[in-house]
């Protein structure tokens, strides 16, 4: 079996990892020869090295769609797994810390169908990639799964300008269309600080983007937000922003005083001088990234572009 990842540094015991991966992955009934039909994958916080002690052990299985459906089928038939759709597998109640140690949680594994691995580079679908650009490819039968990541090379200038104009209006629409401006009563709470904890979420993705590269699932965001340009100088007024919304050392200040000032800082230019540089460095890195000069000049101007779904899913 191919090994490429320091053990030491993912905080797993190679013995320990392979072992399970014989005992859990290896025995399931449906697949005659799974050494040679299965890539195994080391995914998630241990696979770049933001784990916790406490963090558990991702595992990613790809294999053909044709093997994906049998051992699925023989999945269902022996009650081990209920999904119509996805092959998602928790290690047995009784004696799953014998693998990793109780610390570190009951271990799991996906089934992925390296057609569907095709058709999320084909798409350009951003935590996919996110997730197989950075796993750890540990055994890799006929190189099936690094056949089909040779594929991605980055995002087309047309995709990525496309993606950047998405995760900017939608950050901005969570403020101008959900935040409860001048309507501050107990029932618009939700609507307020989901929206100010929404546009950050949004602001995150976009400065993976500025850099030509996927994002991360929500969980990673904020830790590897700080890689990224933006990130290491806006991380800190994001932070002042979510301690207000959530009420994190706030004191007694009044919960609409806080989200309003969070408000300001993150989206009110005309309030805040925070708001005012961050709005200036978005514009200069949605411009360094390809967005049309004229785009960034009418800022939320665009906002059609997302409501009838043309940069993709609108809100």
């Amino acid at each position: 079996m191919d090994s490429f990842i320091d053990w030491e540094k993912a905080g797993v015991m190679e013995e320990a990892f392979w072992r399970y991966v014989r005992e859990q992955i290896f025995s399931l009934p449906g697949v005659d020869n799974p050494d040679e039909s299965f890539s195994i994958l080391l995914t998630g916080s241990r696979a770049i090295g933001t784990f916790t002690s406490g963090s558990d052990v991702d595992i990613n299985v790809v294999c053909t769609d044709s093997v994906f459906r049998s051992v699925h089928r023989a999945g269902i038939e022996t009650g081990r797994i209920k999904s119509p759709g996805s092959f998602f597998l928790v290690a047995p109640e009784e004696g799953w810390e014998q693998y990793f140690g109780a610390e570190k949680g009951r271990p799991h594994f996906s089934i992925t169908a390296i057609e569907d691995i095709e058709k999320h580079v084909r798409e350009f679908e951003d935590v996919p990639l996110w997730i197989w650009t950075h796993a750890k490819v540990l055994h890799d039968p006929f190189r099936q799964f690094g056949r089909v990541m040779e594929a991605f090379d980055g995002y087309p200038r047309d995709v990525l300008v496309r993606k950047i104009k998405y995760h900017v209006l939608m950050a901005w629409y969570w403020d101008v269309d959900v935040y409860p401006h001048h309507a501050s009563s107990p029932d618009r709470l939700l609507a307020a600080s989901s929206a100010l904890l929404n546009g950050i979420t949004e602001l995150l993705r976009a400065f993976f983007l500025f850099e030509s590269k996927p994002y991360p699932y929500t969980e990673q965001l904020w830790p590897l937000a700080g890689t990224t340009r933006m990130g290491r100088d806006f991380l800190d007024i994001f932070q002042r922003a979510v301690d207000l919304i959530t009420g994190h050392d706030c004191g007694e200040k009044p919960v609409w005083n806080r989200l309003d000032e969070a408000a300001k800082m993150l989206f009110w230019s005309d309030y805040s001088e925070e708001c005012r540089r961050l709005d200036a460095a978005l514009d200069k890195a949605m411009l360094d990234a390809g967005v049309e000069p004229e785009w960034v000049a009418a800022g939320y101007g665009n906002i059609d572009e997302l409501l009838s779904g043309s940069l993709g899913p609108p809100p």
